[in-house]
């Protein structure tokens, strides 16, 4: 987040959010047929895992820190691995949210070219299908927030109301709405102590991050890396 503040003095917010999606695609344009630009905008918020034995995970990493803001984070002693990724950057991932989100067709595209990924082996899903979860989870926050969002809100790149709003995408939403819509209406009808355990509690994450060790150590069954921020 740091790298887009030394701007804010400088630029209006719809020049540092367009600035931000030409540098994450290297491009004026998001293409979501442009392998790149798709797995950039999805990397970014899905944490996707890129298999290093694949024949093309090299030429893919390496164009991606090159161009698209991806961090190398560390090398091997000799250079032959690199170790690299997208930090959290909330910004950031609310302009891949934009990008997927922008066109009715985009975010279709995108996936379509993260399955031929999947299905060649560059992109690995987990060893229990935890990109399918991630995926379900992100992409319905994605949708509910869209379905009414509220006045006042950065919703697209080109927004120039005042500097104080908040990114779509960044909100917060109610536990029990978002789980409605999740699961679908007739959800809480048969968890009613449930419903009124969380009818004040609400949640709010816009993309997932690579953990290294579990956020909490009472907790060791879990199977998925990756947290949502």
């Amino acid at each position: 987040m740091n790298r887009w503040k030394s701007l804010v003095e400088k630029c209006v917010i719809a020049g540092i959010l367009k600035l931000a999606a030409q540098k994450l695609c290297k491009s004026k344009i998001f293409d979501p047929n442009d392998t790149n630009q798709a797995l950039t905008a999805l990397s970014q918020r899905f944490g996707l895992d890129i298999c290093f034995s694949h024949p093309n995970a090299v030429s893919y990493l390496e164009k991606a820190v090159a161009s698209h803001l991806r961090i190398c984070f560390s090398t091997t002693k000799g250079g032959m691995w690199a170790f690299t990724g997208y930090p959290s950057e909330p910004l950031l991932s609310y302009v891949a949210a934009i990008l997927l989100h922008g066109m009715p067709a985009n975010l279709g595209i995108a996936l379509r070219v993260l399955k031929r990924k999947v299905d060649d082996g560059m992109v690995e899903i987990g060893k229990s299908g935890e990109l399918a979860s991630r995926l379900l989870l992100l992409l319905a926050k994605d949708l509910f927030i869209r379905q009414d969002p509220s006045a006042g809100m950065i919703q697209d790149l080109h927004y120039n109301g005042s500097g104080d709003a908040e990114l779509i995408d960044c909100q917060k939403v109610s536990v029990i709405d978002f789980l409605a819509y999740l699961f679908g209406k007739t959800f809480w009808s048969r968890l009613v102590e449930g419903k009124t355990a969380f009818q004040h509690a609400y949640i709010n994450f816009s993309h997932w991050v690579p953990m290294t060790e579990f956020i909490s150590l009472q907790v060791s069954d879990q199977t998925d890396a990756n947290s949502p921020r």
